[in-house]
């Protein structure tokens, strides 16, 4: 008979029942990790990003695992631990490899793009679906240093493993391993609060789409008096968006340089805040704009970019609409009584509007000023609002808040991971499949189901700096398990004392880690094709570990 977890977790040594509660204990433990993630996103607004994303968001993003593996080994007899410490070995090794395959080679799949003649990423252009080498993306400079570090990371299994091949195992070399582990993550954390790439190019992204949707509200507002820069049919209107961009060339040389942007910004009074000067945000204007790096910006390179700016916007307008038509929809619900079964609605009555309305670029401002003006002053209203409650949030009640998910995503992980352990290792008995194999495939994706979600959505907009943190994220993440959770892991084996028979299980994941790590760093640019073999190292993970084991190898 099973024995419940605490005396009050349900468990079960039947097949089914083991598969059910391992479902239910997995989704409570995805629910656990996004309260993590989300608190410590929401730090990011009061707290250095170095200290949240080089300390804090690091290892909250590994504390589920972590939980796991220690729990694995720290309860029952030393025999009940050196079983179900195979979780925590799986846990660990799948948990790495199904980051760097299946959030990896995934995200390159989401985050592909045409490659120019050059054969580097051209964002968010796909007219090549099908094409293996014709797409790809290309990640920044910064990004294989990333890689680099986390295979110098596999470096620490050589502590155990060595002794391990050489026979002289005598549990120091475990307590040396934890010890070596973690003194590499604080090192690791030091860099990442010394050097926050990651984090400052979170925050210039959309620093900067803030700016590119500024002017394009504020240079509207400029030429209403001329019509909309956008025709009835969503096109851009030639004629408005000429006599603006002439209006600002004072010299007539056909090309606005810094000094006329600069006048440009201040004419549609574009005010900058306090964290940014004017000249950053003309440098900035002046970057984008000038495609070909000239110094000056002509009218096709003007109209070209504020189309694009035009529709991220007109994109970012339809997305707040769905989301406040479908709170609108959740209050009407709410407040109207339920008609009986069967009763026709009453005259009169509108079921929920679906349209999503304008922005008001697209309206005309000739017939329909009025309507314009109420959705400008909706939109200038919701900013100030946001703005409201950002300051009211940037104090105690956001520090509050922020703390409070934290510890209840901690609680939570800390509760559901041995009764997960308990499933799993329930249902490996049941089906008599190896409980590192089950914990393989699949505890990683209920710890980290969070990240490989995000990860795929984030590369999914089609950008080089998308790809890029999404690439540094999957890389920062195999670095934490390979110092917190291989310390911890250790940790365990320490006080247990117990044998170390992992060797097959650590040549895969290093092999693995090793493969990836290496495409990382002598690559900028990845084919469309890198996403196949990427795959496969997981299934073939899986099969090396077994092949490993039949061998003899422990």
């Amino acid at each position: 008979m099973c024995k419940e977890t605490y005396g009050v977790f349900p468990c079960s040594d039947s097949l089914v029942g083991s598969i059910v509660l391992i479902i239910f204990y997995g989704y409570l433990l995805l629910r656990g990790a996004r309260l993590l993630s989300d608190g410590s996103e929401l730090l990011l607004e009061v707290i250095s990003p170095g200290i949240i994303g080089g300390l804090l968001l690091p290892i909250l993003g590994a504390l589920p695992d972590a939980l796991i593996i220690v729990v694995s080994g720290l309860g029952g007899s030393k025999e009940e631990a050196a079983e179900q410490v195979n979780v925590g070995i799986g846990t660990l090794a799948g948990s790495t490899i199904m980051l760097l395959t299946v959030a990896w080679g995934g995200s390159l799949l989401a985050g592909r793009c045409d490659l120019d003649e050059k054969g580097v990423a051209i964002n968010k252009k796909l007219t090549k679906k099908w094409s293996l080498f014709g797409t790809g993306v290309t990640t920044d400079s910064f990004t294989p240093k990333g890689a680099i570090i986390m295979v110098g990371t596999v470096l620490l299994y050589a502590i155990i493993q060595v002794p391990a091949f050489a026979g002289t195992d005598d549990h120091i070399s475990t307590l040396a391993g934890c010890i070596v582990c973690l003194v590499t993550l604080a090192a690791y954390c030091i860099f990442q609060v010394a050097y926050p790439e990651l984090q400052k190019r979170k925050m210039e992204r959309a620093r900067h789409r803030q700016w590119r949707h500024d002017a394009v509200r504020a240079m509207q507002r400029h030429v209403k008096p001329l019509g909309s820069m956008l025709t009835e049919k969503g096109e851009i209107n030639d004629e408005v968006v000429q006599q603006l961009f002439t209006s600002f060339d004072t010299d007539n040389s056909g090309e606005i340089d810094t000094d006329e942007m600069k006048g440009l910004l201040l004419g549609i009074s574009l005010s900058t805040s306090e964290s940014n000067s004017l000249q950053e945000t003309v440098n900035y204007y002046m970057k984008t704009f000038d495609s070909d790096n000239s110094g000056a910006i002509n009218y096709e390179e003007f109209r070209k970019h504020l189309i694009t700016w035009i529709a991220e916007k007109q994109k970012r307008h339809e997305e707040l609409e769905r989301k406040r038509r479908k709170e609108a929809v959740k209050r009407d619900s709410a407040a109207q009584p339920e008609a009986p079964q069967g009763a026709a609605p009453q005259q009169g009555q509108a079921g929920p509007q679906t349209n999503i309305t304008v922005d008001p670029l697209l309206s005309d401002h000739s017939e329909e000023t009025t309507s314009d003006e109420e959705d400008e002053a909706e939109d200038e209203a919701e900013d100030e609002k946001k703005e409201e409650d950002k300051e009211k949030m940037t104090t105690k009640k956001l520090v509050t808040k922020a703390v409070l998910m934290l510890l209840a995503g901690t609680i939570v992980c800390a509760v559901f991971s041995d009764p997960m352990v308990d499933a799993v290792s329930n249902f490996s008995k049941a089906s008599h499949i190896p409980a590192f194999y089950v914990a393989f495939v699949v505890t990683p994706y209920a710890s980290n189901a969070s990240e490989l979600v995000s990860s795929l959505i984030f590369a999914s907009r089609k950008h080089k700096k998308n790809i890029s943190l999404t690439f540094s994220q999957v890389y920062g993440a195999a670095t934490m398990n390979n110092t917190l959770c291989l310390g911890l892991f250790l940790l365990v084996m320490h006080i247990r004392m117990l044998p170390w028979t992992y060797s097959s299980e650590v040549i895969t994941t290093v092999a693995a880690t090793a493969a990836v790590g290496a495409l990382g760093y002598f690559k900028q640019t990845f084919a469309t094709f890198w996403a196949i073999p990427v795959l496969l190292i997981y299934p073939l993970s899986i099969v090396m570990v077994w092949g490993l084991d039949r061998a003899g190898l422990k």
